[in-house]
């Protein structure tokens, strides 16, 4: 790009990540306890959980990694990948929000550990911070490597290095409530910015006669000549992992209400829906103005610098920015709640002051982007790495959440061993080139067989509440105390037995 182009474009950064970190400062000056940080009070209202939704959802997977699918095998991801994710996300949320929002937690660990013991809660937490956020993070970092590179003309080694700095500053200030609000702004910009990018890739690829023209038939196909049977099992082990998704839980308890929750969140992800069936038809209409061998993660945002005027271009490479600060900010604070809850406070310090506790998810927030960091100047592909974590996470706790919901029985050790057994075999079998069954099927099978057998053969530990949590309600720490301080209190006013 000519040096007026680069000029244009910087402006438009600079300025929106300079409000980013303003609105983090603002935040951060008004922080005074642990659950403002990391679950925003339990305070959130309609507009801000559903635009928050949409801003997680549409991060780097939906916009370069979609895009680049839509230009390298048209609309197959969004039937394989897209539906079944909401879907299934719609149907946690309808079934599941309600019961979850009741119990004001902060991680999916700490519901875990709220009816298996406050031991139980160090599994699930470890996969959700080293199996997925971490990853997932880098990859968000990956993405903003890829503006920098393309607009700027930095390595992408060195782009990598700016969108970690940015996103972690603005993040460590303001935690949860700076993510809601700046997600609810850049869902805004990013919609906006993807749409301009649809009608602008439909005139530029020549209008629709000639994009049907030069688009292969098998493109518009749903399973893109794949059979019915692949399509069941990746759509199952796929879109069954975002009933076990850190983030829509997250964001479950940070409504000010069930209602708000329900509502919100289910209206977000219709959007997100929207917003990425128009990642694959640019994906596919950029077919006719780029090369073909153009390396998918690249399509987006070469599509923007060679397409558009930098005024347009800007306005939406500044939306593929909100993006993916916005998926970064909130895989941050995903990690940041489980370290924080789950290992430091259920098994290092459980008397730790409010203060202690603040400190603590600050320095959280820290050590994930550090190591997120390492993750994405060494990672390959973006597409490729979600889908194996998608698979392990989903593998490993999606029945353990249906026990704790539907199965009294249940106990810890059994819900431990089915976790291990089902990502390790996820893992095994990936290695293996998934021989016999495809995708994650035996993964997903070997976690329920353990969990239920396991379960069977052991006792449960005197700190579970055996109860199944859909149809009875489990009691909160607070609820706990409070019964334990009227049983001291009965005792100290009974009369002594004669």
């Amino acid at each position: 790009m000519d040096k007026t182009s680069v000029l244009i474009y910087a402006v438009y950064m600079c300025s929106y990540f300079a409000f980013m970190i303003g609105v983090g400062f603002y935040h951060a000056r008004r922080m005074t306890t642990v659950d403002e940080y990391l679950i925003a009070g339990w305070k959130v209202g309609f507009w801000k959980i559903a635009g928050t939704t949409v801003a997680t959802w549409c991060g780097a997977a939906v916009f370069i990694g979609y895009v680049g699918m839509g230009f390298t095998s048209g609309v197959t991801g969004f039937f394989f990948w897209v539906l079944p994710g909401a879907v299934f996300s719609i149907v946690f949320v309808v079934g599941f929000a309600r019961v979850l929002r009741r119990l004001q937690r902060y991680t999916i660990a700490d519901a875990f550990a709220l009816r298996f013991g406050k031991s139980m809660a160090v599994v699930p937490a470890l996969f959700q911070i080293l199996i997925y956020a971490i990853p997932v993070l880098a990859l968000q970092f990956i993405g903003m490597g890829t503006i920098f590179k393309t607009f700027f003309g930095f390595s992408l080694q060195t782009g990598i290095l700016i969108g970690f700095a940015l996103i972690f500053v603005y993040t460590y200030m303001g935690g949860m409530p700076s993510t809601i609000t700046t997600d609810a702004i850049q869902t805004v910009i990013l919609f906006v910015g993807i749409f301009l990018l649809l009608v602008f890739s439909f005139d530029y690829a020549g209008g629709a006669e000639h994009i049907m023209e030069i688009t292969p038939s098998k493109f518009w196909h749903p399973l893109g000549g794949q059979s019915f049977s692949k399509f069941i099992t990746l759509a199952l082990t796929v879109g069954s992992f975002y009933m076990v998704w850190q983030c829509t839980w997250q964001r479950v308890y940070a409504a000010k209400s069930e209602s708000v929750a329900v509502r919100g969140l289910t209206f977000g992800f219709a959007v997100a829906i929207l917003a990425s069936s128009f990642s694959f038809l640019i994906g596919i209409m950029a077919r006719g103005y780029l090369p073909l061998e153009t390396a998918p993660d690249m399509v987006f945002t070469t599509a923007i610098s060679t397409t558009f005027h930098p005024l347009i271009g800007g306005l939406i490479a500044m939306g593929l920015a909100a993006a993916l600060m916005s998926g970064g900010d909130s895989f941050i604070m995903m990690g940041s709640a489980s370290i924080t809850r789950d290992i430091y406070q259920q098994y290092f310090n459980p008397e730790a002051s409010a203060e202690k506790m603040l400190k603590i998810a600050r320095i959280s927030v820290v050590f994930m982007s550090l190591v997120a960091l390492v993750i994405a100047l060494y990672g390959k592909g973006i597409i490729p790495m979600y889908l194996m974590i998608v698979k392990t996470c989903g593998a490993a706790t999606l029945f353990p959440f249906f026990a704790l919901m539907f199965w009294k029985g249940a106990t810890r050790k059994g819900i431990v061993a089915g976790m291990i057994t089902g990502a390790v075999v996820n893992v095994v079998w990936y290695l293996a080139g998934n021989p016999w069954v495809m995708e994650a099927i035996p993964a997903y099978l070997s976690c329920l067989v353990v969990m239920v057998v396991v379960s069977l053969l052991t006792e449960h530990a005197p700190d579970e509440q055996v109860k199944a949590a859909y149809f009875e309600a489990l009691e909160t720490d607070e609820a706990l105390i409070a019964d334990a301080a009227a049983g001291r209190m009965r005792g100290l006013t009974q009369p002594d037995a004669v």
